[in-house]
């Protein structure tokens, strides 16, 4: 395979990749048997991920540095198999992602649990915690396969491959974005009728007003009200996904102003970031895309995604502590950047 030829292949791949990386992220495995859909989505994705990756380079699995023992899966039996899974061959492509979570991650009988998706009957092999378990090591999995892929295109030459690397940056300023929204906290006036109704606090007494702060915990997200008169209240509720915990935010603050819609005069939310670990996540993203920004620096017409790359990393401010508050518009700016980077052309639409 010609280099430029693999690059494409390569540079399409890692929209699969994403793509892996966000049905996981949205897999509910709280919900009921209506749900297996999705679970059979993931497994049947991975696999072809998977496959996909050891057929255009071996050795981007082979040389993992994050992937645990995959020299103990037949990696040379995913070439016979030829996408996409057929009826006929599911059950076969379902299973080699339970192979690579028994092989990766530890996670007992998944090969078993995944080929059993592709059965007619509408029931589970297994129970919540199992299906929990399976969502937290699909997300390391994905996210594994798609670090790997991150970091052999973003050793090719970004003069040659300027658009190659502005998709390297471009995904990993959306895992920035990921990691920021898992982690930071949201914190903003609130009161009682604000409260959309996904919130389970129980019965709350009417026209309440305090302060309300979201945050991240195990596998659910944390509501956690404190009235102006020191009552406190909390709720937990599922995590089925970022994009649907960004949506339940957006039904309390502004996006842009981070105040309650119907009582902007009561102040604005703001982001805060928790913890040092939360903030040497964050940094070691932001020290990440500036190296891979400099080079495009002396390319030319890239100056202005340069700039704008640059801006959004620090919004206006110094490093990162535990009492950083930022801005309520740094996410919707981190979002407009991206779709920006987004609307460019790709490495392969280049190459056809």
């Amino acid at each position: 395979m010609k280099d430029r030829e693999k690059v494409s292949k390569l540079s399409k791949l890692l929209e699969d990749a994403e793509e892996q990386v966000r049905r996981c992220d949205e897999l509910n495995p709280w919900g009921g048997t209506e749900t297996r859909g999705a679970f059979r989505e993931v497994s049947a994705g991975g696999a072809l991920l998977i496959t996909k990756l050891h057929q255009i380079d071996q050795n981007i699995m082979v040389k993992s540095r994050r992937l645990k023992s995959p020299s103990q899966l037949d990696l040379d039996n995913l070439l016979k198999l030829k996408p996409p899974p057929t009826d006929k061959t599911l059950t076969r492509w379902l299973r080699t992602w339970g192979q690579m979570l028994e092989v990766t991650e530890d996670l007992r009988d998944a090969a078993k649990f995944c080929a059993s998706l592709a059965e007619k009957e509408k029931t589970w092999l297994r129970g919540q915690d199992y299906r929990i378990k399976f969502k937290e090591c699909s997300q390391k999995l994905a996210g594994y396969l798609l670090y790997d892929l991150l970091d052999v295109l973003a050793e090719y030459d970004p003069e040659e491959y300027s658009y190659l690397r502005l998709q390297v940056l471009c995904s990993y300023l959306r895992e920035l974005r990921v990691e920021f929204l898992w982690d930071a906290r949201a914190r903003g006036p609130c009161r009682t009728d604000a409260i959309p109704s996904k919130c389970k606090f129980g019965k709350l007494p009417d026209d309440l007003r305090g302060r309300l702060t979201v945050s991240h915990r195990e596998n659910r997200h944390k509501f956690a009200f404190c009235t102006d008169t020191g009552q406190e209240f909390e709720s937990l509720i599922d995590n089925t996904g970022l994009r649907n915990y960004r949506a339940l935010l957006d039904d309390i603050w502004d996006v842009i102003t981070g105040k309650l819609h119907s009582y902007p005069g009561d102040g604005s939310a703001v982001w805060a970031v928790p913890d040092r670990e939360c903030i040497r996540n964050l940094e070691a993203y932001a020290a990440l895309i500036s190296k891979l920004l400099r080079p495009l620096s002396a390319v030319p017409d890239y100056g202005e995604f340069v700039r704008a790359i640059r801006a959004i990393l620090r919004s206006g401010r110094g490093p990162l502590t535990k009492r950083s508050h930022i801005k309520w518009s740094y996410l919707d700016d981190l979002d407009k950047i991206i779709a920006s980077l987004d609307s460019k052309p790709k490495q392969y639409e280049l190459e056809v």
